[in-house]
């Protein structure tokens, strides 16, 4: 095992218990076995925090040198696992495009194969991951999260500004999906070993999806969901990536291959993504200790789309009847959800369905066109969606129409964001000022962060004119097809 010495402080993590001995000793005796490969490398915990496992360096590594390498058949994936061929039934594997599927489908596999205690192949494996992940927000108290109940992270895991056709990664919606999923399918398929105490059940079940959450990966390009052992062991520091994730099809492995010189003792570093601490927190359990350039609000599509509609322009009555009322509403939603499926065609709407703005305030160029679209009447969409079909490569924006209506698209997305700026301003997760543990100063952080880029998004939002907002849209739009 590696000096404490040689490794640096990067996380911000709550006080945890060095790596078990025992299971540790298991786990490599099953990495030998399983003919996974660490070369270079070793495992072991932070020094600054126990609890915060780590892959490092125990040599010198050079620029492109596999560090570690994982057969594809040490890989648990939900068809690999023991009831593969039942998830595969269920629509819970091999569901390329259907990646809320595919990670209930690897909580299910988890779940199975932990039942299966010694008898499944990857016991070891799972043994040697941590019994709970408890700074994962899916583990705090209804009292904890209150604080949080307006910020995007707290949406987001209630499964709130849900759109059709986009995705939140998990964790989501958590309790829903146990019982209209999970615990269904369990029973149904008697599940060797599945407990049959109810509380016993569903902490098993929260265990499971923790551990997905924060250790599985996607992998190729249908997102396939996987455990990856060692790999899952890296962490993340924004703009400390030091290894890329490759895929060597002649020989069949998962490799970490160095991306720039690792001295002995360095921590190899993944990158999760350009992901803002409240996304960090809400997937992963953790925030960073130094400023994260990914952190901002986040604006559901939802919220503006219905703001939009409270702003279009009534369309016209086919009928003079009682019913004129309805068939107009009726004739709004049916317009407003084909210039979703236009903006989603043409990658305008993020596929989470939440747009962000930088801890500046700066918006997404996608939302400010987004709303300019949503706010079009259906004669200038229809035209302008003829516009976009006709168009070749490369194509530019010509907007001719956005300067009639830029005070609109200005005020929906104020209005928006007075309106989450205003759930957040009473909400303290702390008494007195003073974070007591991990959660509430984490809580603290993402908070007033949120708020911090919400302010910003109004502020920038009341200095920019018409012209700052045709040049934003026109930017979306100048791409190659």
């Amino acid at each position: 095992m590696l000096s404490r010495s040689a490794r640096e402080a990067t996380f911000v993590f709550p006080e945890g218990h060095a790596l078990p001995e025992q299971t540790a000793l298991a786990f490599k005796e099953w990495l030998d076995k399983e003919n996974v490969s660490i070369l270079g490398c070793d495992l072991g915990v932070r020094s600054d925090l126990a609890a915060v496992r780590g892959v490092f360096a125990i040599k010198d590594l050079p620029i492109g040198e596999v560090v570690v390498s994982v057969p594809d058949g040490s890989v648990l994936m939900p068809h690999t696992c023991s009831i593969g061929n039942n998830l595969e039934a269920a629509g819970l594997c091999n569901s390329p495009g259907a990646p809320d599927n595919e990670a209930l489908g690897l909580v299910v596999a988890v779940m199975a194969e932990k039942c299966l205690g010694m008898h499944s192949r990857w016991a070891d494996y799972l043994g040697f991951l941590p019994k709970i992940i408890s700074t994962l927000p899916i583990y705090w108290t209804s009292q904890e999260l209150q604080p949080l109940r307006h910020t995007a992270l707290v949406e987001k895991l209630a499964g709130k500004w849900e759109v059709l056709g986009c995705h939140i990664e998990a964790p989501t919606q958590v309790e829903e999906q146990y019982k209209t999923v999970v615990l269904p399918f369990m029973e149904h398929h008697h599940v060797a070993g599945f407990p049959s105490e109810a509380k016993a059940r569903y902490q098993l079940y929260l265990w499971a999806t923790a551990i997905v959450c924060s250790y599985s990966f996607s992998l190729g390009e249908d997102s396939f969901q996987a455990m990856v052992p060692v790999w899952d062991m890296l962490n993340h520091v924004t703009g400390k990536c030091n290894v890329r994730l490759h895929h060597s099809a002649k020989r069949r492995t998962l490799q970490m291959i160095a991306t720039r010189p690792i001295k002995l003792g360095q921590e190899i570093i993944n990158n999760y993504g350009p992901l803002s601490d409240s996304e960090l927190l809400r997937r992963f359990g953790f925030v960073e200790s130094e400023p994260n350039p990914n952190n901002g609000c986040e604006i559901p599509y939802a919220m503006l789309m219905a703001k939009c509609q409270e702003h279009l322009q009534p369309v016209q009555p086919q009928q003079s009847s009682s019913g004129a009322a309805q068939a107009n509403a009726n004739a709004n939603k049916d317009l407003t959800y084909r210039k979703t499926d236009f903006m989603r065609e043409h990658d305008l709407i993020p596929s989470s369905g939440w747009f962000t703005a930088d801890i500046l305030g700066q918006p997404q160029c996608e939302m400010i066109e987004v709303v300019r679209i949503l706010l079009l009447p259906e004669s200038e969409f229809e035209a302008f969606k003829k516009q976009v079909d006709r168009w070749r490569c490369p194509l530019t924006r010509p907007l001719t129409q956005l300067a009639s209506i830029s005070h609109q698209v200005s005020h929906v997305i104020h209005q928006v964001a007075s309106e989450r700026l205003a759930g957040l301003s009473e909400l303290s997760p702390v008494r007195d000022g003073v974070p007591q543990n991990f959660r509430q100063t984490a809580a603290q952080s993402v908070l007033k962060t949120e708020r911090h880029a919400l302010l910003g998004l109004l502020l920038w939002l009341d200095k920019h004119d018409s012209t700052s907002l045709i040049n934003c849209s026109k930017k979306v739009w100048v791409h190659i097809r």
